[in-house]
């Protein structure tokens, strides 16, 4: 885990929406689309379009990534943990 995902997982305890996090992080916005992906493949965080539609890999649109909300898995927050 990088430095700059241990930061994000460590904002996403609670549900946040991407707008919101990106407030929270001193980061690019397209390094935070990236790193967001990246995390997503590895199953490391869930991704929300709405209250309870939780998106799977090939539905995510960067174009859209300012309207879905971000959450850390399980396995995300065991890794993150451990570091």
């Amino acid at each position: 885990m990088t430095n700059i995902q241990f930061e994000i997982i460590d904002e996403l305890y609670f549900v946040i929406s991407f707008q919101e996090l990106l407030a929270q992080l001193d980061l690019d916005i397209e390094l935070l689309v990236d790193e967001l992906h990246k995390l997503h493949q590895k199953g490391w965080i869930r991704i929300y379009d709405g209250i309870d539609k939780e998106l799977e890999n090939h539905m995510l649109i960067n174009e859209s990534f300012s309207k879905y909300r971000f959450l850390a898995s399980k396995k995300g927050l065991s890794e993150h943990n451990s570091t």
